[in-house]
């Protein structure tokens, strides 16, 4: 092709460009994700987002669980915890942290000289990721949630922190402090080292339900905890 011939074909794509995106048509520019974003009014209330959740069908996720679990707690909680996924006993409540693992949590809540009702408690994702959603009536069937699901769901999280504003965010696992802080560090490097997210202090630490399948890790929690607790004194 002549130097003239490349010179007028390019005018022609630019001038067609530039008219597809007159009419809104920038599909061929930059495709459109897949994924569709999530819509949160300003203004909204913490009760007003969760019943956007509960109703929410943008990933598989939604499409499987059989109740969206988007938290629960004090709405102007100072300590916000925040963990990977609803499993099997969540999914089927809509209440976050209620099987052994919510147990456990409870308990390390109380020795902080707090309750359950003093602190927020979410998850990364507010639906139950699991392994054969066909079967939701299976135990044993949970998984960590995928990138996409995380992406899909975070920004509901990301408003449930602006609408409660916590002091202070403390993220229960791997999946957690991965999902948020955007790193691939495992917990165990991480753990015990405040972080940030949206301008709040993050402390990492261990799953409840890693302190069921090896108790000696319940020290580091402790030793954890007892950071997170000097700094909201302070």
């Amino acid at each position: 092709m002549k130097r003239s011939q490349l010179s007028k074909v390019t005018k022609l794509i630019k001038k067609y460009v530039e008219e597809e995106k007159e009419w809104g048509e920038t599909e061929f520019v930059k495709p459109k994700r897949a994924q569709q974003k999530v819509k949160i009014a300003a203004g909204m209330t913490l009760e007003e987002l969760h019943k956007t959740i509960q109703g929410c069908r943008k990933c598989p996720l939604g499409k499987s669980r059989l109740t969206a679990v988007p938290g629960d707690g004090n709405p102007k909680a100072k300590l916000l915890f925040i963990g990977e996924g609803p499993g099997f006993d969540e999914d089927h409540q809509g209440l976050p942290f209620i099987g052994r693992a919510g147990q456990l949590l409870t308990k390390i809540i109380e020795a902080m000289g707090l309750k359950r009702s003093d602190v927020f408690i979410a998850n990364i994702v507010k639906c139950h990721p699991m392994i054969d959603p066909s079967d939701p009536e299976k135990r044993g069937n949970d998984r960590p949630p995928q990138p996409e699901e995380v992406e899909a769901c975070t920004p509901y999280l990301d408003a449930q922190i602006d609408i409660i504003k916590p002091q202070f965010i403390c993220l229960l696992g791997g999946s957690a402090t991965k999902a948020l802080l955007k790193i691939e560090t495992g917990i165990s490097k991480v753990r015990g080292e405040f972080r940030e997210y949206r301008g709040v202090p993050v402390m990492p630490t261990y799953h409840p339900a890693a302190l069921l399948r090896d108790p000696s890790l319940k020290k580091d929690v402790w030793n954890d905890m007892k950071k997170l607790m000097s700094l909201m004194k302070e």
